[in-house]
């Protein structure tokens, strides 16, 4: 009887405590995300998520601007920058940077 309590209680813990500790995701739009909502998104985001800032920022974009394929080198220099404030929007740091000229975002044909 008490092996068939303890198996119970055992199995009851294990079906509820993923419910318990299941944490609701947070909602972010990227136009109002910080730099520390950017370093927790997935690698594989990081690329659309800045290119999608830098086009509702209208960084001089244009009908005949490409992007460049080269994603990898402005999305690393923005998580470098993202790790040293990570409380600051990311929209401004994308702008900061590309208005800098330390990352281009996008080639004029």
């Amino acid at each position: 009887m008490k092996h068939l309590a303890i198996a119970t209680a055992v199995l009851a813990g294990l079906c509820v405590s993923p419910l318990a500790l299941a944490q609701a995701a947070k909602p972010v739009t990227p136009a109002q995300m910080s730099c520390s909502d950017f370093l927790a998104v997935d690698d594989a985001y990081k690329p659309a998520l800045v290119y999608w800032v830098s086009g509702v920022d209208k960084l001089g974009v244009s009908e005949t601007v490409t992007t460049v394929v080269d994603v990898a080198t402005p999305v690393a220099a923005i998580v470098g920058e993202c790790k040293q404030t990570p409380q600051a929007p990311l929209a401004s740091k994308v702008r900061d940077l590309y208005k800098s000229g330390r990352i281009a975002l996008f080639e004029h044909s």
